[in-house]
């Protein structure tokens, strides 16, 4: 039994991804791992139950939460985070690089194209490999190309953002947080500042992973950091600090048991060692 189908989290008012579900107008789905649940979602892949379909054979389906009493009420807030993933993937529909948005899933979710990469930061540090010398450049022509319609992601500081698929080419995912002002005139100065950032944050991967590719003065200058920068890494860590707070105390059900392995381990509930079911695990 998947472990999404026995931890509960209120945040979603039961468990924190269905089991099974009808996607694609009538295709059944199983799941088969549960991605990620964070402060916004909970992220899985779902696999086709039917072999010989002609459906895609995975697909990643991502529940925003949906608790009614927190401040602000996470129905809202989850219904407005779903819309605004949703119209970002819609509006950079056809770029190779970012996953296709496939079907929406009742108010507070989405149903995307499952892409099968590794993140930057699983590729990296687990398995200690390197990309090729054209993995960077291909980033930035996906970057380029969203930019390009007048968009910024804002949440490339996080390597979990950045695949390398199996052919070694690179994607762009989670554009929960993604932005364009209107009118454009208006807010161009501002959306320009943004892209700059996340030309940044990638140039900060490219310079980690492939130092070769840079001169020694274009490595010095890159460690200059500006004054929005700069507040960006002194309120980044409280903030999480508070994200996480909230997940462990206010946002699950106490009376389940936690998880084993699908939900990270700031996720889990305090007390989980001492959980009976935790315990008869171990012993078996």
């Amino acid at each position: 039994m998947p472990d999404a189908d026995w931890v509960r989290y209120r945040s979603l008012r039961g468990h924190a991804l269905p089991a099974t579900a009808t996607l694609l107008g009538s295709e059944d789905y199983a799941l088969e791992k549960t991605l990620k649940f964070d402060f916004y979602a909970a992220t899985g892949i779902y696999r086709r139950v039917d072999p010989n379909s002609p459906a895609p054979a995975h697909l990643l389906l991502k529940i925003y939460h949906t608790d009614p009493w927190w401040l602000p009420p996470l129905t809202l807030l989850g219904r407005y985070l779903a819309h605004r993933e949703r119209h970002y993937l819609r509006r950079l529909s056809g770029i190779d690089g970012v996953p296709t948005l496939l079907e929406d899933f009742g108010r507070n979710g989405l149903v995307r194209e499952y892409l099968d990469g590794v993140n930057l930061r699983e590729y990296f540090r687990g398995q200690r490999r390197r990309v090729d010398a054209d993995y960077f450049p291909r980033l930035f022509q996906i970057l380029d190309a969203i930019h390009q319609r007048g968009i910024s992601h804002n949440d490339l500081s996080k390597p979990e953002n950045v695949l390398v698929l199996p052919d070694g080419s690179p994607a762009i995912i989670d554009l929960q947080i993604a932005l364009e002002l209107f009118p454009r005139w208006l807010g161009r100065p501002i959306l320009s500042y943004l892209q700059r950032v996340d030309r940044y944050h990638l140039r900060k991967l490219h310079r980690r992973q492939r130092p070769e590719d840079f001169t020694e003065a274009e490595l010095s200058s890159a460690r200059r950091k500006g004054p929005l920068l700069i507040l960006h890494s002194l309120v980044r860590r409280p903030y999480r600090a508070v994200r996480h707070f909230i997940l462990g105390r206010f946002l699950t059900d106490r009376s389940a048991p936690p998880p084993a392995s699908s939900i990270p381990k700031a996720y889990m509930f305090r007390d989980s060692a001492a959980h009976p079911d935790r315990q008869s695990a171990r012993k078996g």
